[in-house]
């Protein structure tokens, strides 16, 4: 299985993102791989902060459940990254049967489930002793034997890729994408994009959070493509598959993305620009008319001045016959 990593700053002068790759080696045959993208939150001056801290304890978390679940053999080589592509790398002697294998499996789906609160929780925390506010997104797939655990908390998007098209596998948690599924709104809509950066969950937040983890068998996937959702700019799914296709070499497909993410977001930004120039015209007839300025210091219309008793009478009056 190969890897391809890249970032680059978009549109503004620091990258807020984090990511990570690890490989943990229990014999010749049995690895769990995983790949981490923390999306620090644009806007907020912790995203930087939030973003690393996720992923550094994510996985802390991951090996420490890994160690406890087995006995410890010789520890051969460690070595971890953030933003920096170094595999870690660890080795357990001894035979892994297929029983110890489902129920590593069934351990790792549980990390995958009870992680995202404990990070939300720690970052918390640590974001309060610090005195530092912001939060993170957090997406994390984990590959070991014949599973992938897709798990995310926020909008940061995981596609797998399976002959030649993709399809999203984590749960894009905006507002955006909740009204399309409560049928409020259609994805690429005015109003879906006025919505799309305004997040339903996330980490680093004092209330518990809700993550999405779902369990695909190996043969299903042929391909895994994921990041934050500023990677991906307002590219649709049609637009990644094609660009995934176009690409002969797998690892150009990340910068073709970030290329043409760029030019829809400045195509999109032109558009803005140009609709909020175009003066549109009154089509209520009523806005045209002028208004009779009545206050308590002019003269009140005779149709509004209010009637005496005599007038009342006289209006009412019945008239008979013989």
């Amino acid at each position: 299985m190969a890897f391809f990593f890249a970032s680059e700053i978009n549109r503004r002068s620091s990258n807020e993102d984090s990511y990570c790759q690890m490989e943990i080696h229990m014999n010749a045959e049995a690895v769990v791989k995983a790949m981490v993208v923390a999306d620090g939150m644009g806007g907020l001056s912790g995203g930087k902060y939030y973003s690393e801290a996720a992923v550094n304890l994510w996985y802390q978390e991951l090996l420490q459940t890994l160690l406890l679940s087995h006995p410890i053999g010789q520890l051969m080589t460690m070595m971890y990254h953030l933003e920096r592509v170094s595999p870690l790398w660890m080795e357990l002697d001894g035979a892994v049967s297929m029983e110890a294998l489902e129920e590593q499996i069934e351990i790792l789906q549980e990390f995958s489930e009870e992680i995202y609160s404990k990070l939300n929780q720690g970052l918390y925390k640590k974001g309060l002793d610090a005195g530092i506010k912001g939060g993170t997104t957090l997406s994390a797939v984990i590959h070991f034997w014949d599973t992938f655990i897709v798990s995310n908390c926020g909008d940061s998007p995981i596609y797998r890729i399976k002959n030649g098209t993709i399809e999203l596998i984590s749960e894009v948690q905006n507002v955006a994408e909740e009204m399309v599924r409560e049928g409020k709104t259609t994805a690429g809509s005015v109003l879906y994009y006025q919505n799309k950066n305004r997040l339903l969950d996330y980490l680093g937040k004092r209330k518990e959070c809700k993550p999405y983890c779902r369990l695909f068998p190996a043969e299903e996937i042929d391909g895994i493509l994921m990041g934050s959702d500023g990677a991906f700019g307002d590219l649709t799914k049609a637009e990644i598959e094609t660009i995934c296709c176009d690409c002969e070499r797998p690892q150009r497909v990340i910068g073709q993305i970030f290329e043409s993410a760029r030019e829809s977001g400045e195509e999109d930004k032109e558009k803005n620009k140009k609709e909020s120039e175009v003066k549109f015209p009154k089509t209520d007839t009523r806005q045209s008319k002028k208004k009779e300025d009545i206050c308590c210091y002019t003269e009140l219309p005779k149709s509004k001045k209010p009637l005496s008793l005599k007038e009342k009478l006289f209006k009412n009056r019945f008239i008979g016959g013989r």
